[in-house]
């Protein structure tokens, strides 16, 4: 009986990925919903919704204890950001890079605890939570007449920051790779969508996202998945090299567009989100050129604080001699 049970949530949770994952897909609700075996993550949306209204200091000490508890047994996780550290910051010491990682937990917890705030408060309590620097460059591309493409890489305060920016009438349009629960799926893309902009799931491609792009919305575009060989470039990534998508440049042409880079952080000591903006990029035509660009920028924004980046990721999966680094 049990393994009964087991069987059906296995090839429940196989139909939901096949339903979030087919082309076409748009996140809708469904009275489905309701259903009992949804009960769970709306419990969580209610424990969410409680703590958006919880001052912040008490729940970020408390997300910093619970992000080390999580960082403890969180192995798998953890295994893929060691290796990652370990191939992009060999020079660190094993203790240093341990802490990293324990800061990324921390870093990840309070980001995660604090969905509530960012899904449900207003324009004005959002934007006293946050703050930019060098908002001057997307104002300026503005100004000039131009679409902007920000480039935007993994970091955990990565959605807030989106969601940010369009309280300051800036909406936005992004790609998405859906969740495989259709109702988690729906809750963060409406929250996502929540004053304006446009989420289109990666499967549909690429089409619909450059079109908003020459409409006038910003592009959100997140550059360091791995794609692998056939469609990246093995340029320098920190220490190491990663396979990096090369057409960033072709991207913005065909959107008439300016590339921004943009990272986003929560610091909180300060208590905000921070949005570090950088000058437009000068994109070269030739494909290891503009990657390897695109992979400087992003360690400019990590070197300084890099437990605000998503190590947990298969960075570096494509390796040239074939071999799974994270075995």
């Amino acid at each position: 009986m049990i393994r009964d049970g087991l069987v059906k949530r296995i090839n429940m949770s196989e139909k939901n990925k096949r339903l979030t994952a087919r082309v076409g897909y748009e996140p809708h609700f469904s009275w489905s919903y309701l259903l009992p075996k949804y009960w769970g993550i709306w419990l969580g949306i209610f424990v969410l919704l409680i703590f958006a209204f919880i001052p912040f200091r008490l729940r970020d000490n408390l997300a910093a204890k619970l992000g080390l508890v999580i960082a403890k047994y969180a192995k798998k996780p953890r295994h893929k950001a060691r290796v990652n550290l370990q191939y992009c910051f060999p020079q660190w010491s094993a203790e240093q890079r341990e802490k990293v990682i324990d800061d990324m937990f921390i870093t990840v917890t309070q980001v995660m605890l604090g969905i509530g705030e960012i899904a449900v408060r207003s324009k004005a309590h959002l934007q006293r939570r946050s703050v930019f620097f060098g908002i001057e460059h997307i104002q300026k591309a503005k100004e000039q007449g131009y679409n902007i493409i920000l480039m935007v890489p993994h970091g955990w305060a990565i959605d807030a920051s989106g969601i940010i920016l369009h309280t300051h009438g800036m909406p936005m349009t992004s790609m998405y790779n859906p969740h495989r629960n259709p109702l988690v799926d729906w809750l963060w893309t409406i929250t996502r969508e929540r004053f304006g902009g446009k989420m289109h799931a990666r499967q549909n491609g690429i089409k619909p996202f450059l079109n908003m792009v020459r409409k006038g919305d910003m592009g959100y575009y997140l550059p360091d998945e791995d794609y692998g060989a056939q469609a990246s470039e093995f340029v320098d990534f920190f220490a190491t090299y990663k396979a990096t998508l090369p057409g960033l440049n072709k991207m913005a042409k065909l959107a008439k567009a300016v590339v921004i880079p943009m990272f986003p952080r929560y610091n909180a000591k300060a208590g905000r989100y921070e949005m570090e903006i950088h000058p437009a990029m000068e994109l070269s035509e030739e494909p290891k050129q503009s990657a390897r660009s695109m992979n400087a920028e992003i360690e400019s924004f990590v070197s300084p604080a890099p437990e605000q980046y998503v190590w947990i990721l298969r960075l570096l999966k494509t390796r040239k001699d074939g071999k799974d680094i994270y075995q």
